[in-house]
């Protein structure tokens, strides 16, 4: 059964004592209530559902009684790398007058670390990041030893001023090894080199004249270019359906024995209103017509504004250097441009 879970399920029977009222009541009602329902899911053998309930339960209140039945969990799932992490943090804060529990993780322990490598990690100075594979694990000095699957690994750590490190190493099922990182702190001319030039953002009032003007004509100009190729394409749909109306309401007529010419001078409705849509078309094709050329028009006008502001290449940094003989001289010359 997992540490302390046969105790509390065996203590169940019997009146609880001070010392386990007092560790119940250093658990929240949440945290209490889902590890309740973690022992009873491992009292029945589930342990995937034991260690879902214990891990909710640890995420509220991370309490050393929780880790030790979480470890449990992951032992009997298979996950042992995570099974020590919990089991030897329950041995690092667990008092030592529980002598039963205590070595009731041990033994769950022992059958967890035959399985995974236990590295001693030792990096100075102290305060630098550890990180296995590239994820952060701790800062230096780790509480505990570091907890691998079998196969190969990096062990690096780095830290502000300092040259970062790393180790690699290749672990197997039982092996105990220890890791040394030794940070060299950089002078100033390396760390330069290792961040880079940092660009500066220009004083105020020394930017570009007039850019923050050019900007805003350059996006009014396009937004209004957009507009007015956006109105054209409505107003040419809008066409095409007067259009559509127009030779429906005609062939309507054609049928009842009336032509376009014999419609002409007439006030009859059905005439009348085949007029109106056909003027309607004409005048929306028209409208749609110069929404383009406006459109078109406003979009080259910017587009021309803006090559002509466009701020010019400045000119490359030159040197010139020329002999300098004279009477009472003797030299070079030197002139250019920066």
């Amino acid at each position: 059964m997992a540490v302390a879970l046969t105790a509390q399920v065996a203590g169940a029977q019997q009146p609880a004592t001070p010392a386990v009222a007092e560790e119940t009541d250093a658990l929240t009602d949440k945290a209490r209530q889902l590890y309740e329902e973690g022992r009873q899911a491992a009292a029945a053998g589930k342990w995937a559902d034991a260690r879902a309930s214990f891990l909710a339960a640890w995420a509220i209140k991370p309490h050393y009684q929780i880790a030790s039945n979480l470890g449990v969990a992951c032992v009997k799932l298979g996950r042992n790398r995570e099974a020590a992490e919990y089991l030897t943090r329950y041995l690092r804060e667990a008092p030592a007058t529980k002598v039963k529990e205590r070595q009731s993780a041990e033994a769950s322990l022992k059958e967890a670390l035959a399985k995974i490598a236990s590295v001693t990690v030792r990096v100075a100075p102290a305060g630098a990041e550890v990180t296995v594979d590239g994820a952060p694990v701790g800062k230096a000095p780790l509480a505990d030893p570091v907890f691998l699957d079998p196969g190969k690994h990096e062990i690096g750590a780095k830290l502000d001023g300092h040259a970062p490190e790393a180790r690699s190493i290749v672990a197997a099922a039982g092996e105990k090894l220890t890791a040394v990182l030794e940070l060299k702190r950089m002078s100033a001319a390396n760390m330069v080199v290792q961040s880079g030039p940092k660009e500066l953002p220009p004083a105020p009032g020394t930017g570009h004249p007039g850019s923050g003007t050019r900007k805003a004509l350059l996006v009014g100009g396009g937004i209004a270019a957009g507009v007015g190729v956006a109105a054209g394409v409505l107003l040419t749909v809008m066409a095409n359906a007067q259009a559509s109306e127009a030779e429906e309401k005609e062939k309507t007529l054609f049928d009842q024995g009336y032509s376009e010419s014999s419609c002409r001078g007439m006030t009859m409705p059905g005439c009348k209103d085949l007029r109106d849509t056909v003027y309607a078309k004409v005048d929306l094709s028209n409208a749609a017509f110069w929404s383009f050329v406006a459109g078109g028009a406003i979009g080259a006008g910017t587009l021309v504004y803006g090559l002509v502001t466009s701020k010019p290449v400045e000119a490359a940094p030159s040197v010139r250097i020329a002999p300098l003989l004279g009477p009472r001289v003797a030299g070079l010359s030197l002139s250019g441009q920066l």
